[in-house]
């Protein structure tokens, strides 16, 4: 259900607020001007309880204003039901991130609530987007601009390829608001928003590790500096969660976490093309020569071939087994923003199988490996077939 939708639910629950309620048309900016402070208080008590996704997503507007930042000080979490609270559990995770300080347990701000920066003032925010299947993730940096409006950076990060895409635009602040509320809220890969020096030491990690026989990305170079000041001490969301979560998780939970990449929902996260490329033409090389050699290569022995190859590459000591660490405990952070707290520490758990080298004994190594040896066994079977035609011919 939409929030426009459950919004109207909520009008038909509250009669005494419906007058109010409908004529924002699911606008949540308009619905605060809309709605007294009570009544406020009362739709997003409501909202939270019911639609716990709807109202979080209410909630985390209503952070932009004072007048929101109030009222949600005035809905109790304990009179919530379980989805209810961990939904406002979020959204405040998410005032903290912003320098908004609220007491979890009573939702009452601290006397500095009162006093948030208004839009002349100078602010900065960050957000960071789930993975992408090749092992890509997109941050974004929004900071005021001195002479006017706003900056926002957008940055394509990959632990392996490090900084592969950079933009830089400026807008003004309607207009970022707008280009944030898309990036969070769109259907894939929605970028949730995270400490903005947390960003910047992501930045700076990932530019640290960069190749050194690839370029950076045009423009990059001259807002390198600006881009990690302040970062060089500060904790990455992944090592923040490890801190909060440790390693622990139940095998149940791994098990489900491994079943997820199974169906392309997380991972496989293979490595960069050009060492994929590299791989390929040595298993092939092996098949021509055995081929040569009248011995032409079973397939009991091509699988094996093929699955040494691959945990060679997801091994603790390559820059596909670390990486696929890091990406798993960076994933940790983004569930257990979520509420999914189990997930959570499967994905910790897993992160640290694959520093120990334990591939074989983890549920989701495992499964990201069996993902890249069907990929290259379908591709050698399909070579080595064209080339036995080819010879018959």
């Amino acid at each position: 259900m939409s929030l426009a939708e459950s919004l109207e639910q909520a009008a038909e629950a509250l009669p005494g607020d419906a007058d109010s309620i409908r004529p924002a048309n699911g606008d949540p900016s308009q619905l605060l001007e809309l709605l007294d402070a009570a009544a406020a208080g009362r739709v997003a008590s409501w909202l939270l309880a019911n639609y716990p996704d709807d109202g979080a997503e209410l909630a985390s507007c209503w952070l932009e204003s004072p007048a929101g930042v109030a009222t949600l000080s005035r809905v109790a979490a304990s009179a919530l039901p379980k989805p209810g609270r961990k939904a406002l559990r979020r959204v405040l995770h998410q005032a903290r991130s912003r320098g908004i300080e609220l007491d979890e347990e009573t939702s009452e701000p601290e006397p500095r609530v009162a006093r948030l920066p208004s839009l002349e003032q100078a602010f900065e925010s960050g957000y960071v987007s789930p993975y992408d299947p090749r092992g890509g993730r997109l941050v974004y940096l929004a900071a005021s601009n001195p002479s006017g409006g706003v900056r926002v950076f957008e940055l394509l990060l990959d632990e392996e390829r490090g900084v592969v895409d950079f933009q830089v635009y400026s807008a003004g602040r309607s207009q970022v608001k707008r280009f944030i509320r898309d990036i969070t809220r769109r259907e894939r890969f929605a970028a949730i928003e995270v400490d903005a020096l947390a960003v910047r030491a992501l930045i700076a990690r990932r530019a640290a590790d960069h190749p050194g026989t690839r370029p950076f990305p045009s423009g990059f170079g001259e807002w390198r500096e600006r881009l990690r000041e302040g970062a060089s001490q500060v904790a990455t969301p992944g090592e923040e969660v490890r801190e909060q979560l440790g390693d622990e998780a139940c095998s149940e939970a791994v098990e489900a976490l491994a079943a997820e990449v199974v169906a392309g929902r997380l991972g496989p996260w293979p490595p960069p093309p050009g060492r994929l490329q590299e791989v390929v033409a040595g298993l092939r090389q092996q098949i021509e020569s055995e081929r040569g050699a009248a011995q032409a290569m079973n397939e009991e022995k091509l699988e094996q071939t093929v699955r040494q190859t691959v945990d060679s590459l997801y091994s603790a000591v390559s820059g596909t087994g670390k990486a696929s660490a890091e990406r798993l405990e960076e994933t940790a952070y983004l569930m257990w923003r979520d509420g999914q707290e189990e997930t959570a520490r499967a994905c910790l758990a897993s992160a640290s199988a694959f520093r120990r080298d334990d591939i074989a004994g983890s549920p989701v190594a495992r499964a990201m490996t069996e993902a890249l040896v069907t990929a290259l066994l379908d591709d050698l079977r399909e070579q080595s077939g064209d080339a036995a035609e080819a010879e018959r011919g």
